[in-house]
């Protein structure tokens, strides 16, 4: 069974068992520009949802913002309401260090588009998120959520059984004090989370506080004011531990399904189910934890800048295949790399053509994968009849040969210009403007040492060199190849392998006949002719390999 549907049954199972519709939640904290690794919550828990709605039974999704997290420090950069990108200079930078420690609803927003960061955030991030067709989400405040009084009864059970949530809470963090309470109240004079409790009244619901410094994390220090004074802890005046309030949104909406990532999993998770258990006294839901994405092999942090938002991938991808993405098992970690994003797409275009009849896959378990992951990522909307889109290599081929005005007509003699396809070579001339670099580009100066079909390697270059005299059209050249394949005994996959050892030094690359179609023919000879000519070839010839 496809892992995704494993678990929409188990938590048709749980809510049954508890009479509830099925509450897949997700969480977010609106403190910068969301990233597409931030994005897996949201959809892998709205794939869940809309699997278990198509089964008839009854389900919601809800993502929370976290705007009564506590400031912790500006990110580098932020997009603008437009999708822009601006660096932060360091007067803004030291301008806010000063808000260190305030709820995150009350910091300002960066270009005073909106009431508060966090509204700002969150704006960029929901629109991103219905663009790519999840508009049954209820988005809820957080902060919201503590003035309406929701998180009073868990606050409550904190206090109530305050030995209980101390042992545990000690139990991994070890450097707090003994006399540790997770609740922090917001000051009355300085509106910072630094009110440490000194003293609470259960029958009165009140607590007595002094504003000190305290330690976010063990980086960032929001510095108290020393005001002291009592007030009662319900209605948003206090703020609970991360561990403490995760938990409680989780219970408010009777959650059934949540993911999150594998920082959670070693790290709040542990303690959040114990205090379910033994706090609140109530059951957990059902959890899985995803691997984070890596952009050019690093983890992607909005902090530092290091980021791909949504709507940059939106520039050079259909929505559908950004979905496709996420249809994949969480549990493995991935490298997001732009200038090789034709693998997603080409796997896509697989996945279609399996869905549609028009390819085969043996391995049972690989095709019912791809089935469920394009039924998916189309968001069971599929089209009535193939969407026959351009292949990825014949878009690049055909713009980098083509000018604006021709590109449209020279497309159509080859393939079919529907929408999908119109739209394809514009994302992918997007994608060729911002994220090619050059890869595959023709060094004609520079001789590679290939060991690959040594034996053959004189010929091979005498051959083409002499069928590059004029330009050659697609077919000619895989007719060509087929031909030299027989004539030499040699097996195509090895021929491929060869051409890219030649023309670029790398065992795999574009489609050779589109690519070879497209070069300029003086380049093409010249690598051919230099090649044969070359006094190096007589070295490659004494270490012969077949």
């Amino acid at each position: 069974m496809y892992y995704l549907e494993e678990y929409a049954k188990k938590a048709i199972n749980i809510a049954k068992s508890r009479n509830l519709p099925v509450v897949c939640r997700c969480g977010e904290s609106p403190g910068g520009t969301k990233h597409i690794g931030n994005f897996n919550d949201n959809i892998r828990s709205y794939f869940i949802y809309l699997l278990i709605k198509n089964s008839n039974y009854p389900a919601i999704h809800i993502q929370t913002r976290d705007d009564m997290d506590p400031f912790r420090k500006l990110p580098k950069g932020y997009c603008d309401k437009k999708g822009n990108w601006h660096l932060n200079n360091k007067k803004i930078l030291t301008k806010y260090n000063n808000y260190i420690g305030k709820p995150l609803f009350f910091i300002p927003s960066l270009d005073n588009c909106c009431k508060n960061m966090t509204k700002h955030f969150s704006y960029l991030y929901e629109k991103e998120c219905k663009k790519l067709g999840l508009t049954d989400t209820i988005y809820v405040s957080t902060h919201d959520l503590y003035i309406q009084g929701k998180f009073n009864k868990y606050i409550k059970s904190i206090f109530e059984n305050i030995q209980i949530s101390r042992k545990i809470i000690l139990s991994v963090e070890k450097s707090k004090p003994n006399n540790y309470i997770p609740i922090f109240v917001i000051c009355e004079n300085c509106k910072k989370i630094t009110g440490k409790i000194t003293n609470f009244d259960i029958n009165s619901e009140t607590v007595d506080y002094l504003c000190s410094n305290r330690y976010l994390t063990k980086d960032y220090l929001a510095k108290g004011c020393l005001n002291k004074g009592t007030v009662n802890w319900n209605n948003g005046k206090t703020k609970m531990d991360w561990e403490f309030e995760w938990p409680a949104q989780m219970l408010i909406f009777n959650t059934i399904l949540e993911p999150f990532g594998k920082d959670h999993l070693i790290g709040s998770w542990p303690i959040s189910k114990q205090i379910i258990k033994k706090v609140y006294k109530e059951k957990k839901p059902l959890v899985f934890f995803y691997e984070h994405f890596l952009f050019n092999k690093h983890k992607m942090a909005t902090r530092h800048g290091n980021i791909i938002t949504i709507s940059q991938l939106m520039e050079i991808l259909e929505p559908e295949i950004i979905r496709y993405l996420y249809t994949k098992r969480p549990q493995k970690q991935r490298n997001i790399n732009l200038s090789q994003i034709y693998h997603l797409i080409n796997e896509f275009d697989r996945a279609e053509k399996l869905f549609f009849g028009l390819v085969n896959i043996k391995n049972k378990k690989e095709k019912n994968r791809l089935l469920k992951s394009y039924q998916l990522s189309m968001l069971f909307n599929i089209p009535k009849k193939f969407p026959n889109r351009i292949p990825f290599s014949s878009a690049c081929y055909l713009i980098k040969t083509n000018s604006n005005n021709s590109l449209l007509k020279s497309t159509e003699k080859l393939f079919e210009l529907n929408k999908y396809t119109k739209k394809r070579l514009k994302l992918i001339k997007n994608w060729i403007e911002k994220y090619n670099l050059n890869e595959y580009k023709l060094n004609f100066n520079k001789i590679y040492k290939s060991k690959i079909l040594l034996k053959y390697d004189s010929s091979l270059s005498k051959e083409f060199s002499l069928f590059f005299f004029k330009k050659r059209t697609k077919m000619e050249i895989i007719k060509k190849i087929e031909n030299i394949s027989t004539k030499y005994n040699i097996s195509k996959k090895k021929l491929f392998i060869w051409f890219y050892n030649i023309l670029f030094d790398k065992n795999k690359g574009p489609n050779i006949a589109f690519y070879l179609e497209s070069q300029n023919l003086k380049s093409l000879n010249k690598i051919f002719t230099n090649r044969l000519n070359n006094e190096s070839n007589q070295i490659f010839k004494k270490n012969i390999v077949k």
